[in-house]
């Protein structure tokens, strides 16, 4: 699963909103949102995981790419990039950040990603910094979901005990904790420093200048390197998801938990 951004350019396409308005445009989209939610819920009661886990793509779809595109768009917005706001970026309708093929991919493969459109020569106080704040904005995001998914379950464990319900008290918890696993999972695979990744973007800004131009140059080679981090090597037997993604995702979310 990934989230990304993208600069506006004409071979991007239209956010899959143009192609359902108005059925995903407030204020209808506020329902079929809370429809969702409660679907991917429902779901999550089943205890057989190959119907679960589609509830857990949901709640990807939902709110953790929106909220993590959002931040992107307000962060840039914030440093003098218009782009965002003029595509419709800056709203709390959480469909207007997705991406019509990655949203698929997500929900039926779990793998996909959603886009927010920035333009770093407008940012302060110079595009490589301001990309760099704005890059890392989003990863940020999750990680704050996460750490609220952690506080919401110490803060309702009492008042759950009250029900004197396992099942209540072993639904929400496997909830919260799914979550909070989807946020610091999306969290370090963002951070990768692999084109197109969050963390690429903020490694550049990171490196002195001339640095960060040798490392632009590997740019164009980045998808390659994607598909060999994260599809050759599994493939071959080495696990490098759970090194880098799903292994410190699953330690930090037990230590919050």
């Amino acid at each position: 699963m990934r989230s990304q951004y993208y600069s506006p350019s004409p071979s991007s396409g239209a956010n899959w909103l143009e192609r359902l308005r108005p059925l995903i445009e407030p204020p209808l989209a506020y329902p079929f949102f809370i429809a969702g939610l409660g679907l991917a819920l429902w779901l999550l009661t089943n205890p057989s995981f190959r119907v679960s886990r589609y509830g857990a793509h949901i709640l990807i779809l939902l709110i953790a790419f929106p909220i993590h595109e959002l931040s992107h768009a307000i962060v840039a917005d914030r440093l003098g990039d218009p782009t965002p706001r003029t595509y419709g970026r800056i709203t709390l309708n959480p469909f207007a950040q997705l991406n019509f093929v990655g949203s698929l991919l997500m929900l039926f493969v779990g793998l996909g990603w959603a886009y927010v459109p920035v333009n770093p020569s407008y940012m302060r106080p110079n595009p490589r910094t301001g990309h760099m704040i704005v890059a890392a904005a989003g990863p940020i995001s999750n990680l704050i979901l996460a750490v609220i998914c952690a506080v919401l379950w110490h803060g309702m464990l009492p008042v759950l005990q009250t029900f004197n319900s396992v099942e209540l008290l072993e639904y929400v918890r496997r909830v919260l904790f799914l979550f909070t696993f989807i946020n610091l999972a999306l969290f370090f695979f963002n951070l990768v420093p692999i084109a197109p990744l969050d963390g690429f973007t903020v490694l550049k800004g990171l490196l002195p200048y001339n640095l960060a131009y040798q490392l632009e140059g590997l740019q164009r080679y980045g998808m390659l390197l994607f598909m060999a981090v994260f599809f050759i090597a599994p493939f071959l037997g080495v696990p490098v998801i759970d090194w880098v993604i799903f292994g410190p995702a699953s330690t930090v979310a037990n230590l919050l938990f």
